[in-house]
């Protein structure tokens, strides 16, 4: 028994002794600062919800809107973003409104800045024909993951090469998936 608290006490001092010097040995954190960017985005967006059109034929919403973004980078490569998407479509008239703020990270490789976001928020959803069998606009919580590039043209403006989107919703039995593809401009903000 004493065998096992002289080893205990050993490792335990050890690692006491380690985080101390590692804590010494560890650099400053510093960051740095990006321009804010304004994007807005067309998005194209196909839901996993299929309406059975005929006996053998099972067909997905399509939805067409676009997002509106800002993305604040000054804990560059961090980013705090907050966005706002709508989006309406066919088969049943959906529509669908999201407001969103979280994290994201991106890079700058001369002209092109890849990035990668998680996003949560609310989101409504309606139809015309009770997509969800709700019988009014539902709200709800929305998670949303998305990657992308954008590319820089002049100082100020750029464009967004393409975007890629994941949002989960809670409507449905088991919840909704929503993925979308974009395309948009990019405006950054310079002293």
């Amino acid at each position: 028994m004493r065998m096992w608290r002289y080893l205990a006490t050993i490792i335990m001092g050890l690692s006491f002794a380690g985080s101390a010097l590692l804590a010494q040995a560890r650099n400053q954190v510093s960051y740095d600062w990006g321009p804010d960017q304004l994007a807005a985005t067309f998005m194209y967006t196909v839901d996993d919800y299929s309406l059975q059109v005929t006996p053998t034929n099972l067909e997905r919403t399509h939805l067409g809107g676009g997002s509106v973004e800002y993305a604040s980078r000054h804990f560059y490569p961090w980013e705090i973003v907050g966005a706002v998407q709508y989006s309406s479509g066919q088969l049943l008239g959906q529509k669908l409104l999201s407001a969103s703020g979280g994290a994201g990270y991106c890079r700058s490789f001369k002209h092109w800045t890849p990035y990668a976001r998680v996003l949560g928020g609310m989101a409504r959803t309606s139809s015309n024909d009770q997509m969800y069998l709700y019988t009014v606009p539902k709200w709800g919580l929305a998670l949303n993951t998305s990657v992308g590039a954008d590319y820089q043209l002049t100082p100020r403006w750029g464009i967004r090469g393409v975007q890629f989107e994941n949002e989960y919703l809670p409507f449905g039995l088991r919840g909704s998936v929503y993925w979308s593809i974009g395309t948009g401009i990019t405006y950054h903000f310079r002293p």
